[in-house]
C-alpha cells in the first residue's frame, strides 16, 4: 500500500520496512504539463480529417537582452565638435509572437492569459515526404542593427529594424539561411583621430559605423523523424536570450589638440541615406521574403528602454 507524503513523493512498504520513493512521482508540476521555458517550442497535432495529421509548432513567450545603436544618427549639435562617437545601449523587450513564418501557416489563438505565443496560436509546418514541406523547420531569433528614425525606408521596410525578431523557416530554403543564419559582419565604426576641442570635449572624426550589424541565433530545431513518423525537437536556446551585437572599432589615430574637422564624411553618407554603408544591399534585400508572410502586428513590447 502507497500513501501521498506530498506532491512528487510517494510512499512505499515492503518486508524490509517503508521507503520514501522519488522516482516515480505522484504528480508532474504545473498539473501534468510539466514546467514550460521561455522560448520552448513544442508541436502539436490535430487530424486533418481524412485519416492523418496536421502537425504545428507552438512558441513560448520570452524576455530578451539585446544592444541598441544609434545608426544612422546626426552629427552633434553645434558648436560642430564633429561626428557623434558612436554609442550602443542595452534594452530588453518581451517578444510575444513570430514575426516571419511561411504564407498562411500561423493561426491566432483565443487565450489572451497565456504563456504561449499569438494567444496560444501555432505556425503549421509541413513533410517534405508526404506534403511538400520539408524535413527539418528552424525557429530563430534574429537583430539587425539599423534604426530609421529618418524613414528613408518606410516604404520597404516590413519588420521593425532594430528590434529582435523570431522567424520560423525550413532548412531546404537556402535564400532564408543565407539572410538569417549566415554572419553578416560586425557594426565596425572608424576613427581616424581623436580630438579635444577648447572645452576639453573629446571627439572622433570619423565616428559612425561603417558596416551594419546582424546577429542571430538558433533556438530550436524541428527534425522529422522516419522511424517514430513524427516531429523531434532540439532546443538550443530558453529565455531570458541574450543578444548582443558585436562592434569593433579600427584605425584610431594619435590624439590632437584644437577643434574636431566638420563632418563632411558623415554629411556623404547621409545625403546618399547610407547607400554606400557596408552590407546595406544585404539589408534591403532582407525585406523580401518569398513565400513568407510578416506579421502585421506588433510581436514585442518594450520591457527596458534606454
Amino acid at each position: 500500500m502507497a500513501i501521498q507524503p506530498g506532491t512528487g513523493y510517494t510512499f512505499s512498504s515492503s518486508s524490509l520496512g517503508t521507503n520514501l520513493n522519488i522516482e516515480q512521482p505522484w504528480s508532474e508540476w504545473n498539473g501534468g504539463g510539466g514546467i514550460i521555458q521561455q522560448f520552448e517550442c513544442s508541436i502539436v497535432s490535430e487530424s486533418d480529417g481524412e485519416g492523418g495529421l496536421n502537425y504545428f509548432v507552438k512558441t513560448v513567450k520570452g524576455v530578451v537582452d539585446y544592444s541598441w545603436g544609434l545608426f544612422p544618427f546626426n552629427p552633434q549639435p553645434d558648436p560642430p565638435y564633429g561626428e557623434n562617437i558612436f554609442r550602443s545601449f542595452q534594452r530588453q523587450d518581451r517578444i510575444t509572437d513570430w514575426a516571419i513564418y511561411p504564407n498562411g501557416s500561423r493561426t491566432v489563438g483565443t487565450v489572451s492569459d497565456t504563456e504561449y505565443m499569438a494567444n496560444d496560436g501555432k505556425v503549421e509546418i509541413l513533410n517534405a515526404d508526404y506534403e511538400g514541406g520539408s524535413n527539418q523547420w528552424l525557429v530563430c531569433i534574429s537583430k539587425i542593427d539599423w534604426n530609421d528614425s529618418q524613414e528613408w525606408l518606410s516604404d520597404y521596410r516590413i519588420i521593425s529594424l532594430g528590434r529582435p525578431f523570431i522567424s520560423v523557416f525550413h532548412s531546404d530554403d537556402a535564400a532564408m539561411i543565407s539572410r538569417l543564419l549566415t554572419p553578416q559582419g560586425d557594426s565596425q565604426w572608424t576613427g581616424a583621430k581623436t580630438f579635444f576641442d577648447g572645452d576639453g570635449q573629446l571627439t572622433q572624426d570619423p565616428a559612425f559605423p561603417s558596416n551594419i550589424g546582424y546577429t542571430c541565433k538558433k533556438i530550436a530545431s524541428i527534425d522529422w523523424n522516419d522511424t517514430t513518423l513524427s516531429w523531434d525537437v532540439t532546443q538550443y536556446e530558453y529565455g531570458p536570450i541574450s543578444l548582443p551585437m558585436e562592434r569593433t572599432m579600427t584605425n584610431l589615430g594619435a590624439i590632437e589638440g584644437g577643434g574636431a574637422p566638420s563632418p563632411t564624411t558623415y554629411q556623404d553618407y547621409y545625403d546618399n541615406n547610407f547607400t554606400y554603408i557596408g552590407n546595406y544591399s544585404w539589408m534591403e534585400g532582407n525585406f523580401a521574403y518569398p513565400g513568407y508572410e510578416i506579421n502585421p502586428a506588433n510581436w514585442w513590447y518594450e520591457l527596458v528602454g534606454t
